[in-house]
């Protein structure tokens, strides 16, 4: 996971670099609620440095990303973004072309081999099964996103912990400890959050949503009674 000061102003708010002026006053706003001085976030889980610098940088973001000029210069510096991979478009056959089904038409032409079904007892993932299209889960009556929904997720998808560590590169006791909440054995929220981001991808989830009410959990679960700073 990109540690903080490495995130681009766009990943530290949250939006991509085509996001309208208001779109970014908006995630400002939010990542200043989530994560700006006094928060649950950064009085809870967050190193007194970590929560200065985190802070600044938001505003950073802000104040560069508002402003035309400042804008246009700091993303002339930034990486090109990844492109996205597309449907290849498909050609009409030149007139040399062999029909399609095989090279030729004949009647001692001979049929398409068709693959045998898969045996019954071996279980097809969800995403192999064709579901790439499902919409994105959400909570039910905008309840929090917890470990166990996040676990019911993966399941529903039919991924295991093994295969969401693989894809994401994360490693598997985070992803238990994310599900079962164990709040006092995960990483820095800093890092926390690029692991939820990662893990909603791979399940079609809602990651900036993920995150920030994941982030939101695990602070309540560690009230600051009797804590100095």
């Amino acid at each position: 996971m990109k540690r903080l000061i490495d995130q681009t102003y766009y990943e530290l708010l949250e939006i991509t670099r085509s996001a309208s002026a208001a779109e970014v006053e908006r995630a400002y706003e939010r990542a200043k609620a989530l994560y700006g001085a006094g928060s649950l976030v950064a009085y809870t889980l967050l190193a007194p440095d970590d929560a200065e610098l985190l802070s600044r940088r938001i505003e950073e973001a802000r104040a560069v990303l508002l402003e035309p000029e400042a804008r246009a210069s700091y993303d002339a510096r930034l990486p090109p973004e990844p492109v996205e991979p597309r449907a290849g478009r498909v050609s009409a056959p030149g007139p040399d072309a062999p029909p399609e089904g095989g090279a030729s038409a004949g009647p001692a032409a001979a049929a398409p081999a068709v693959p045998p079904p898969a045996p019954s007892h071996v279980e097809v993932p969800a995403r192999a099964a064709g579901i790439s299209g499902d919409p994105p889960l959400d909570p039910p009556d905008g309840a929090p996103w917890t470990g166990e929904l996040l676990r019911r997720a993966r399941e529903g998808r039919g991924l295991t912990v093994m295969q969401i560590s693989e894809r994401t590169k994360v490693t598997r006791h985070h992803i238990d400890n994310i599900e079962m909440e164990r709040f006092d054995k995960l990483p820095a929220p800093v890092y926390l959050r690029g692991i939820l981001m990662s893990m909603s991808r791979e399940l079609r989830l809602d990651g900036p949503k993920v995150a920030r009410s994941y982030l939101e959990r695990a602070a309540g679960s560690q009230k600051p009674a009797g804590k100095h700073r």
